[in-house]
Formats: C-alpha cells, sequence, structure tokens
C-alpha cells in the first residue's frame, strides 16, 4: 500500500468523555455480591452499598490476574464502555441529573461525589453494566466472571477472556476500548528549597497572604505501598510537633485500615486511609512465582515510600551514612492516601505496576472524594486517547484532582517521553546541587602515591554490614592475585592472605557475597570489589560480616597497579560519607526526552530535582526497616516534587482550576536548565518549560483553563488537533509556511491587568501587542510563526511566548510569564500507487494514467527518471485509530510457558526485489522504552506454505528465507516510539528475494511483563497470522481477521523503466501537501506477444526518505 491511502482519516474511536466518582465513606466502586463489593440490591435502586468484604478477606476468594496467557488462550481486560463515568456525566439520561460541582470546607473545587445525584448515576450505571455482561456472556456463549467494576474514573469492567472473545467484544457498539492486561515500570533535603516551597512555608512568597505546608490538601500516591511506621508519615511531626487534622475525622480511615481488615491500626490522622490493588482485587497477584508482595498497603519495594515521603512527607532531623541530614516533603502537612499498586519481581528486581490496579486505585481515588492530588512515578501514558489508565487520569483531573507524573527514564534520547497526556503534567528530572554521598578511598603510602588515588571514590554495599567507622590510613592495601582472572576470589583465598588488610577484588564469576566472605576468611577488614566493564558498582553482599564498596573499572585498575607496585601500600577508607556537589539544573542523563511522539503536544511539560534525591526509604519486608533512609535517581523522584507543589497550590489557591494549576507551575518556571553534560542549555524537549517555582506560581497573573471536552476532541485518531489545546506550551509538527496559536488566560486576582506579549526565538508575532484582562475575566492573544526560513526537513525548533506585567496595579510585582514554542516544518512525501495495471492489443500502442500525489507536509518537486534503480514501497501499512495489537515476544523469563508469542503478515512481490528497510508500529507492554527493556529484535522473513508462514522463530527458525538479530543499538536498527525499524544496508545485510508471497516475523527477546505488542491496522490483505508455541514445540499458526492486517511498511530496490515504457506527460512538476496529479504515460507494444509484461515507472523528488520511488507497472498484452 502507498502512503496515498494515508490521506484518508481512519476513525475508528471514540473518544471516551472524561470522567469522575462519587462514594460515602467506606464505600467504593468495584465488586458487588457475587464476589464484587457493591450489593445486587444496591444496584438495582441505584445507591452504593458499603463494603461487604475487607480487602484482606477478599485475596484467596479470586484468581490471580492472567498476563502469562498467550493471545489464543487469553488473559485479563479491562472493556471501558462508551457510556460516561460520573464525572463526566452532564444529565443526558431523563430523571437522573448531573452531580454538582461544589467547593469543600476549604474552598477547594471538586465534584460533588456523595450526594444523591452522584450514587444515583452510579446505581444506573452499574446496572448498565450487568445488562452488558449478559450480552457479552451470550456473544461469547458463556458466564462471565467479572473481577471489577468501575464507574468513577471510568466505566469498565475488569474480566478474564480469550484473544478472540476479546475481538468479538470490542465489536459491541456498546464498549469504546478493550485493552489488555499490562504491566507499567516504576521509572528532599535541598529538594523543596530549590523549588521555592519554603517561601509558601513561611508565607514570604510575594503575593502570600498566609502560610501554607499542605494543610488541608490529601495527596494520593499511586505506587509501591507505604512504609506505615516510618516517622515520615506519623501523625505528629517528629521536628516542629504539628499534629495532623484528618479530614475524614479523628480515627476514622478508608480501605483497608477499617476495623477487621489487613491494615487496621497502620492509619493515623497524616496516612487517613489506603489500599491494596495488588493482593487484592482485581489483580490478586500475592503467592505467585517471583512475586514479592504482602496483603495490605505496606511496602517492600521502597519506591512508593521514598515518592510519598518527598511530595508530603514529614519534617526529620537524622543522620544518613554518618551525615545529619533534614528532610522534609513539599507539603510536609499534608495528608496522605496509600494506594499499593505496584509489586517486585524477584527474579529481576524491577517493580511492576499492573494497569488494571492502577485504573481501579484512579476510580477509588475519585470514589472517596477526599484525594486533592495523585502522584504517579510509573510509566505508560504513550497512547493518551486510546490507554485505559490516560482516560481515568482524566476523569480524575475532571474531578478536581491534580495528576503530576513521571517523565520516564529512557534518556537521553529523543522521542523517549511517557506520559504524553496533555491533562497531566510530566516531569523532567534535574539536580539540584547536592549529590550522592560517597565513601573515600584515600591510598596514603608509599610516596609518591599517584593523583588519581588520591582519592578514590567508593560506593558502599547493600544489604551487608554498614560502614560506620574510619579505616584507619595504616591499613594495608592488597590486591587478589587473581585479580585478571575471570573468577576472582569466587574460591577460597590463600589463609592470612588479607590479614588485617583492604581487599581489592575484581567482578565477576559468582555473588558478591563469595568474594566478599572469602576476602574476610582471609583476613580482611574490608573489601573493595572493582567493576569488569564500564560505569560504577554498588554491590549486594547479603550474609557478610565486613564492610564491601564498589568501585570502577579504572579506579580498580589503578588500585591494582599501586599495589602490585608497593608491597607495603597503605589505605585509608574514612567516615562518615562525603556528600558530593554538583551542578544545580542540570539534567540527569536518564531524563526521557521529546518529541511527545506524533501529537502537537510539547512535552514534558516541567522539570524539577530527580537526581540523588533523600528521602524515607522502605526494606524488603513491611516492618523493621522503619527508620530507613534511601538516596534515589529518577523521575520518579522528580514528579512528587511536582506533586508537592501542586499541593500547596491547590491549598493556596483552592479555587484554581487543575489545568489552571498546571499552567501557572509552567509559565513561572526557570528556564535555565541545563544538559547532563552541564554546559549545553536544554531545549523545550528536554527540560519542558523549565524547574518548577511554586514560590512565582502562586504569585502568578494569568492562568490557563481547559475542559475535558476539548481535551477528548482533540484526538488525532478522531481528526482533532492537540495544538489547539490551551496548554502552557506550543507544538505543532506542521508548520508549512506558517502555523498559528491561539491561547487563551484568565486574570484570578482582583484588579485589571495589563501585559505586553513578545516571541522570541522564531520569526513571528503575538496580536494584541498590549493585552488588558479585567479582573476576573479572560482575553487572548494570537500567536503566528513564520517557518519559511526553516529547513523542511522534519527539524525541530524552539522559541518562547513571553507576557510581561506592565506593572503597577497589584501590590506584589508579578512573575514574567513564558510559554515554550516548538515548531516543525515536515517534508515532501511522494505518493504513487500499489501498482498500475495498463491492456494494449498486440502490436498497438495505448497510454495509462498515473497519479503521483504529496502526503507530506512540504512542496514536493518531482522529475520522472525510469533511469537505474528506485525505491518500492512492497507493503505501506499503518494502524491510523487502531489502539490493539498481537504480542510477538520470545520471553527471557526463566521457565516462562508458553516461551514467547509470535505475530505475522504477508506481502507480495511482483518482480525480484533487494529489500531495503523494515519498520513496524507497536508498543511496550509495560510502558517502558524498547531501547532499555528489549534484550534483542530477530526479524524474520519466511516464504508462504499454504497460506501461512513456513516456520516460527520458535520451533523452526530454520525455515526462513532471511533472519536477522540485534541489540535495539545496533547499527540500522531504530526504536523511536517504541516502533520497530531496521535499514538492512547499514545493519550489514544483503536481501534479494525473487517473486513471491512472504511472511515477515518481527519479535523481541524480552522478559514477558515487558513484551512487545505489534499493532494491528485497518487495512491490509484482510488477516493475519498468530501462533503460541508451547514449551513442547506444540502450535500451529492461526489466522486473525479481526483486523486487515499488521502495522508494517517493507521497502525494496528495483530496475526502473522497461523497453515498453514510453515518454511520460508531463515529464516533472510540484505539488502542495496533500495535493495530487495524473500523468500519462505511454505504452508501446511493437515487438511484444500476448502475455504479461512487468516494469516500474520510477520518478525522482525532494522526498528526503524516498529520494527517488516506484511504482510497479503490469501490462497485458491481448491478442
Amino acid at each position: 500500500m502507498s502512503r496515498k491511502k494515508h490521506w484518508v482519516a481512519v476513525a475508528t474511536l471514540i473518544a471516551l468523555a472524561a470522567v469522575a466518582g462519587a462514594s460515602t465513606l467506606q464505600f467504593r466502586s468495584g465488586p458487588d455480591a457475587s464476589g464484587n463489593r457493591a450489593t445486587a440490591a444496591g444496584q438495582a435502586t441505584g445507591a452504593v452499598a458499603a463494603a461487604a468484604v475487607g480487602q484482606g478477606g477478599a485475596v484467596a476468594a479470586r484468581p490471580a490476574v492472567r498476563p502469562d496467557a498467550g493471545r489464543d488462550d487469553g488473559g485479563t481486560y479491562v472493556v471501558v464502555l462508551r457510556e460516561p463515568a460520573l464525572g463526566a456525566y452532564r444529565g443526558e439520561v431523563a430523571g437522573l441529573p448531573a452531580p454538582p460541582r461544589r467547593a469543600d470546607a476549604r474552598g477547594k473545587l471538586r465534584l460533588d461525589s456523595r450526594g444523591a445525584a452522584a450514587r444515583n448515576y452510579v446505581g444506573y450505571l452499574r446496572t448498565r453494566q450487568q445488562q452488558l455482561e449478559g450480552e457479552i456472556a451470550v456473544r461469547i456463549g458463556r458466564p462471565l466472571a467479572v473481577r471489577e467494576r468501575m464507574q468513577h474514573a471510568v466505566n469498565a469492567i475488569v474480566t478474564d477472556l480469550g484473544g478472540g472473545e476479546a475481538d468479538r467484544i470490542r465489536a459491541l457498539p456498546e464498549v469504546l476500548l478493550v485493552e489488555e492486561y499490562r504491566e507499567y515500570v516504576l521509572d528532599t533535603d535541598t529538594g523543596p528549597g530549590l523549588i521555592g516551597a519554603d517561601a509558601l512555608w513561611d508565607g514570604s512568597a510575594p503575593g502570600a497572604d498566609a502560610a501554607w505546608q499542605g494543610e488541608g490538601v490529601v495527596f494520593g500516591i499511586l505506587d509501591s505501598g507505604i512504609n506505615f511506621g516510618s516517622p515520615s508519615f506519623a501523625a505528629e511531626d517528629p521536628v516542629d510537633g504539628y499534629v495532623h487534622v484528618n479530614p475524614l475525622g479523628a480515627g476514622n480511615h478508608l480501605g483497608s485500615c477499617a476495623a477487621g481488615d489487613v491494615d487496621e491500626g497502620r492509619c493515623n490522622d497524616k496516612l487517613v486511609a489506603g489500599y491494596d490493588f495488588v493482593c487484592g482485587p482485581p489483580a490478586n497477584l500475592c503467592g505467585q512465582p517471583n512475586i514479592r508482595e504482602e496483603p495490605g498497603f505496606g511496602d517492600s519495594n521502597g519506591h512508593g515510600t521514598h515518592v510519598a515521603s518527598t511530595a508530603a512527607g514529614n519534617r526529620r532531623d537524622d543522620v544518613f551514612r554518618g551525615n545529619p541530614v533534614s528532610i522534609s516533603g513539599v507539603a510536609p502537612r499534608a495528608n496522605i492516601v496509600a494506594f499499593d499498586i505496584c509489586y517486585t519481581n524477584t527474579a529481576t528486581g524491577q517493580g511492576l505496576c499492573p494497569n488494571v490496579s492502577a485504573v481501579a486505585a484512579v476510580d477509588q481515588a475519585i470514589a472517596d472524594g477526599i484525594v486533592d492530588v495523585i502522584n504517579y512515578s510509573i510509566g505508560g501514558g504513550s497512547q493518551p486517547w486510546s490507554e485505559v489508565v490516560s482516560l481515568a487520569f482524566l476523569g480524575a483531573v475532571d474531578a478536581g484532582i491534580y495528576v503530576a507524573t513521571s517523565a520516564g527514564n529512557s534518556g537521553p534520547g529523543p522521542n523517549t517521553m511517557g506520559h504524553l497526556e496533555p491533562w497531566v503534567s510530566s516531569t523532567a528530572a534535574s539536580q539540584h546541587g547536592r549529590g550522592a554521598f560517597s565513601v573515600l578511598l584515600q591510598v596514603t603510602g608509599p610516596e609518591p602515591v599517584p593523583e588519581p588515588l588520591s582519592p578514590v571514590l567508593l560506593n558502599e554495599g547493600s544489604n551487608g554490614v554498614a560502614h560506620d567507622a574510619t579505616i584507619p590510613g595504616t591499613t594495608p592495601l592488597r590486591v587478589s592475585d587473581g585479580y585478571d582472572g575471570d573468577t576472582d576470589a569466587c574460591a577460597a583465598l590463600p589463609a592470612g592472605s588479607f590479614d588485617g588488610a583492604i581487599a581489592v577484588v575484581r567482578r565477576g564469576g559468582c555473588a558478591f557475597s563469595i568474594k566478599v566472605n572469602n576476602a574476610d576468611a582471609a583476613g580482611a577488614v574490608a573489601v573493595v570489589i572493582a567493576n569488569n566493564a564500564d560505569g560504577g558498582l554498588i554491590p549486594s553482599v547479603p550474609g557478610t560480616a565486613i564492610p564491601a564498596f564498589g568501585v570502577t573499572q579504572a579506579d580498580g585498575d589503578a588500585l591494582r597497579d599501586f599495589a602490585r607496585a608497593h608491597a607495603d601500600a597503605t589505605a585509608m577508607i574514612g567516615f562518615p560519607a562525603v556528600p558530593l556537589p554538583n551542578t544545580v539544573d542540570a539534567l540527569g542523563a536518564f531524563s526521557s526526552r521529546g518529541p511527545a511522539g506524533n501529537f502537537d503536544l510539547l512535552k514534558p511539560d516541567v522539570t524539577a530535582p530527580g537526581v540523588s534525591i533523600l528521602a524515607a526509604d522502605a526494606g524488603t519486608t513491611i516492618t523493621g526497616f522503619e527508620q530507613l533512609l534511601g538516596l534515589k535517581n529518577g523521575t520518579s523522584m522528580a514528579s512528587p516534587h511536582q506533586a508537592g507543589a501542586a499541593g500547596l497550590l491547590r491549598q493556596a489557591r483552592p479555587g484554581w482550576t487543575m489545568p489552571e494549576i498546571k499552567s501557572a507551575l509552567a509559565m513561572t518556571a526557570d528556564q535555565t536548565v541545563l544538559l547532563e553534560d552541564e554546559v549545553t542549555p536544554a531545549d523545550p524537549f528536554a527540560r519542558g518549560a523549565g524547574r518548577i517555582r511554586v514560590d512565582l506560581a502562586i504569585n502568578a497573573g494569568l492562568v490557563m483553563d481547559e475542559n475535558a471536552g476539548n481535551y477528548l476532541a482533540a484526538n488525532p485518531a478522531e481528526g482533532g488537533d492537540p495544538s489547539a489545546l490551551n496548554q502552557p506550551s506550543l507544538a505543532s509538527g506542521r508548520c508549512f509556511e506558517g502555523c498559528e496559536f491561539i491561547r487563551t488566560f484568565r486574570n484570578p486576582t482582583s484588579r485589571a491587568q495589563v501585559w505586553r506579549p513578545r516571541l522570541e526565538g522564531l520569526q513571528g508575532r503575538v496580536t494584541p501587542a498590549s493585552l488588558k484582562v479585567p479582573a476576573g475575566g479572560s482575553r487572548s492573544v494570537r500567536v503566528t510563526i513564520d517557518s519559511r526560513a526553516l529547513p523542511a526537513d522534519g527539524s525541530w525548533h524552539f522559541g518562547t511566548v513571553v507576557l510581561e506585567p506592565a506593572g503597577g496595579l497589584l501590590r506584589d510585582p508579578l512573575p514574567v510569564l513564558r510559554l515554550p514554542v516548538a515548531v516543525s516544518v515536515p517534508p515532501p512525501a511522494i505518493a504513487l500507487p500499489d501498482l498500475v495495471t495498463a491492456s494494449i492489443a498486440q502490436g498497438q500502442n495505448g497510454s495509462v494514467d498515473v497519479t503521483v500525489g504529496n502526503a507530506g507536509g512540504s512542496t514536493l518537486e518531482f522529475s520522472v527518471d525510469n533511469t537505474g534503480s528506485a525505491t518500492l514501497q512492497v507493503a505501506d501499512v499503518k494502524r491510523g485509530a487502531v489502539t490493539s495489537g498481537y504480542r510477538s515476544t520470545l520471553y527471557t523469563d526463566p521457565g516462562a510457558d508458553p516461551p514467547g508469542a509470535f505475530a505475522s503478515d504477508d506481502f507480495v512481490l511482483a518482480s525480484q526485489t533487494r529489500i531495503g528497510s523494515l519498520f513496524t508500529e507497536g508498543f511496550v507492554s509495560s510502558g517502558g522504552a524498547l531501547a532499555t527493556v528489549a534484550q534483542a529484535i530477530t526479524w524474520s522473513i519466511y516464504p508462504d506454505a499454504a497460506g501461512m508462514p513456513a516456520g516460527d522463530p520458535q520451533t523452526s527458525p530454520g525455515a526462513a528465507v532471511w533472519s536477522h538479530t540485534a541489540t535495539p543499538g545496533a547499527p540500522g536498527v531504530d526504536t523511536t516510539g517504541n516502533h520497530i525499524g531496521l535499514e538492512l544496508e547499514a545493519a550489514g545485510q544483503d536481501v534479494v528475494l525473487p517473486a513471491g508471497r512472504y511472511w515477515l516475523v518481527v519479535h523481541t527477546h524480552a522478559t514477558l511483563a515487558n513484551r512487545w505488542v505489534w499493532f494491528a491496522a485497518p487495512s491490509g490483505s484482510g488477516s493475519f497470522m498468530v501462533i503460541t508455541p508451547g514449551a513442547d514445540g506444540t502450535g500451529t499458526w492461526s489466522p486473525v481477521s479481526s483486523f486487515a492486517g499488521l502495522s508494517m511498511t517493507v521497502s525494496g530496490t528495483v530496475e526502473c523503466g522497461a523497453s515498453w515504457l514510453g515518454p511520460v506527460t508531463p515529464p516533472m512538476g510540484r505539488l502542495a501537501p496533500g495535493a495530487s496529479r495524473p500523468l500519462r504515460m505511454a505504452l508501446g507494444g511493437a515487438g511484444l506477444t500476448p502475455g504479461t509484461y512487468g516494469g516500474n515507472l520510477c520518478v525522482a523528488s525532494n522526498d528526503p526518505v524516498t529520494p527517488k520511488a516506484a511504482a510497479p507497472v503490469r501490462l497485458t498484452v491481448t491478442p
């Protein structure tokens, strides 16, 4: 299929209305009496029923989710229905008025989730869900076992389905979206001060009329649980003695803290509620292999505790690695609800978060009616309008809950962003001036000591004996005799060989603990383990009795060389650890970068501290680690800084909407952020608007609002335009010759204001030149970008819209507001027919019309050139609006059964073709970046065998006519956006195939949680194939006809022209974007006998991707 066929917009997905929720105390969206928690009577009457079974009691009664089933065997799915959930409801059903939105006791505007209108509509939705469940049961021929029902964040059910059943349900008119079970990856010291929180704490921020520390604000932490015994979450602040006020009333709690439930006694007036959606429904995962998770919301991972402490933890004065430290959450007097939605995979150590658990948690947050801010430091969100968790976040925002997310830890490459939802705010991670706490090893003699050894930075090992005292400078420094081998210190060392010494050994061949214990048995007082590859090393050494440290390969080799040259070498290992300085506002190299896929959005939204963040932590059990502090890196640590700042604004400016809070944080951000080299200024795709300054945001003189209807209408798959959203940024990837944006601002102050807008960094203008906004009123500006001087190559260019206050009208000076701008001029893209057919009589001449088009975004200049060779688009099928796909991964999990699942689609070659490139669209189920979660990628082309591939990658890989395996970063491999591309020449592959039908299989080598899913497509040959071979080798390819094909592009090289192809009129031309025109090609029949002939019409152009394209021509000569 040629790119010509992309001009028609495919709209198969109707956008879901924004959603919100309601519940009374101790009520929840969710299971009914058949295993779910709302009674059947409650559903019939429309009332919300009390929980009949506590979370702890429901675990054993329900099976675990089925993430490991193949496509044919099925798995767990979320089925989202079209009728709007509570928050999106606007009274469309006769007799059911919409629930109002009211200010709570502290003036915060939120959905009335506990009134009669909310209860009645929720009851209506439950009845409708049961009716549809009956229809589904008839359609699939069996009763439907429902794990969970949700009516607040989304109108959805969670159930187990076979793959074919899911496809049949997807076709129902009442169904909006069917999403397979997937798992997303888990992605303060000086941090709060850097973002300006301390100025709100003491009331010194410009425009502040009080001091705000989060009183009355409730944070929903969706994560791995919480270390409920930590002083960071005590009812009384350990430092200033503040006694927290429970918004539910003293001693009242929600969720699993209820009397008789698993977390009874673990809540207090700061930690007011908790839920377990991992051991409890809908996941029910406890007791499964390789899962570390306990019933209740306790934390045995540490991620959730650290995040909660950073956002809203109490003040604490403590000691960390021998250093006195003071830490605090950004909003230290706020309350917390812990939503446990993640577990630890003990085989990999990775934190994983089921989508079904996340969406249930968001639904519950809305139903409870007390949460003000959600923090979600977890992956996902790359498809905002077609991921159920993303849609749930839209429901939360519409209900009056701010959602802060991490940007992802897949940087610094482009297009690695997670959380592209325009209704949430994603956070990049930067340094904050204090880096890691490092132990210093100082070689003390003999003199002279080389400069690299004075000192050496050590990383203290984990899970072993703490280093709590200086090892004196007279201590011998000795290196292992086996240091240069691959198994150093894996066997017993000579007795006394390290008596009283610091032992230096090398990584490799066995566990770190074995090396340490062998050195200990030989007399060592401490062990330094050198890495055997580039990078740092933090050795885990459980079961050891002496301090252990990691060191880089280079430093280890330097220690080896010195110790071997000096038998009397000595060294000191200091205590306490030394806090190392770093450059403020330099991005972490891991921080993910834009652009935002193919969406006209600017992401990330903002930057916050996320490198070497010190906060409360948790151990591997839910008790015994109450005093633990931890130092962590990641955008997971940056997001709670933003969440905390949003909470302070929620308290200080209760009348602002969630988009207005987001805009205030973005427009007042500090743009002086640097790249990870600590020198180069970061562009908006790296920093967003900049590092947040909540002390300025509180005094923002203008804010920007948006509504859920517009967010949904912006879905590009439905013809929407995300660039038209009223965002505090401007982005367009289709800025041919110029583009325009309109942005609307509200004056939240009590006096009229005058602003002077201007455009910096790009050619263009902002009108009007002077903007007067009345008190409480709104006015718009038009931003016009002149892109005629920009290269038409798809590169991005940046600028800033600046709004400067004219001044003088308010007591406190207003901050200058800035909106980042990103524009790109797309290149032209030639489009030719898939096949040109013509017929002439023997001995006669004729002609045929061929359409050439421009599917790109700039003017196409073309000319016919039937010499040499050209690129032929053998297949070019895009997914359009399709959001479903089929697994294609060989699982790397030990003992995985089935070992993998694969998908395949076919293509036909009309003549001998050299394959040049392959491209397939897909996504990683966990939301992680393919470049980091896949060990390898394999491409295979199989010959056709009676309408299916002649083999498969697991049981018969040798049947392929060609196969290639490479790592994601190998030459010729492109994994941008989690799609998979291969340029064969760059990869060193030369594949020439004769005419015929072939099958392409592309699969990753990754864990089940990080499986790659190949997008289906609305066009193609009509069907494709899937297979899930068993561990015993059984299994056959099965056709799938739910979609017409899989998304794939196959390009090849063919010879141009044919003896019977004549002149083309006109031979050249120009086409505007989206335009097309016919060319008339002469055909000469002289000397041709009756039969069929093949050739190629070739057209050269300024398309940078395909400078010379071919269209196959099939000529039939009749007698």
